[in-house]
């Protein structure tokens, strides 16, 4: 590649990514975790979580299902990390230890603003970059939105599989914390039989932690 125009595309993309290893995910900061992790934090383990779990089944392609999760929040260098719980956090009255014990309460218009920010995003950091390129990205972030592929289908439930173990993780350190919902959300989306037996190993080894 050594268009110059090209090469300052990527370097102008390159710099917006950066943003995600200084963005705190929201759901911690609204949980009260004394250091949360970084967005990109979160998406480095989730693409070697892919990895290793999609190089063990022949029906998957890895690298592409490597591609969605390293790809999945990469708008959120532009939106910020939009969250489930956002409206409801909002309200003057809201109790954050009620709202963390269950699952978000869904709204549809609330989900579609998110999805076209999201996407409004993904175009604005790939507009200048190679058609090849921005392309590539794009259908990712869309594949993986749409959760339809194997692949996608994947990443997506080790998505939540990755926040649940971060949230153990937090929680030795903070034992008050409430992570009821993570818990709920992982139970509900967890379809895959491996990843339900990888989840039950996750949950032994922290039961055997002291």
């Amino acid at each position: 590649m050594k268009n110059p125009d090209d090469l300052n595309a990527l370097a102008e993309l390159f710099t917006l990514a950066g943003n995600l290893k200084k963005l705190k995910r929201q759901g911690w900061i609204d949980r009260g975790v004394d250091q949360p992790e970084s967005v990109a934090d979160h998406s480095w383990r989730l693409a070697l979580m892919t990895l290793l779990v999609a190089s063990e089944d022949p029906e998957i392609d890895a690298g592409r299902a490597v591609r969605l999760a390293l790809v999945h929040d990469l708008p959120e260098s532009l939106t910020g990390d939009i969250t489930p719980f956002d409206d409801q956090l909002r309200e003057p009255e809201a109790d954050r230890t009620s709202l963390f014990h269950d699952l978000p309460e869904y709204s549809d218009a609330a989900d579609q603003s998110k999805t076209e920010a999201e996407r409004r995003a993904i175009h604005q950091l790939t507009a200048d970059l190679p058609a090849d390129l921005a392309a590539m990205l794009i259908e990712s972030w869309e594949e993986y939105e749409a959760g339809e592929t194997a692949e996608a289908r994947l990443v997506r439930q080790l998505d939540k599989l990755e926040t649940w173990l971060q949230a153990l993780e937090y929680r030795q350190i903070q034992p008050d914390l409430i992570i009821e919902s993570f818990r709920k959300g992982t139970e509900r989306d967890l379809t895959d039989p491996d990843l339900i037996a990888l989840r039950r190993a996750i949950d032994a080894l922290f039961r055997a932690d002291p």
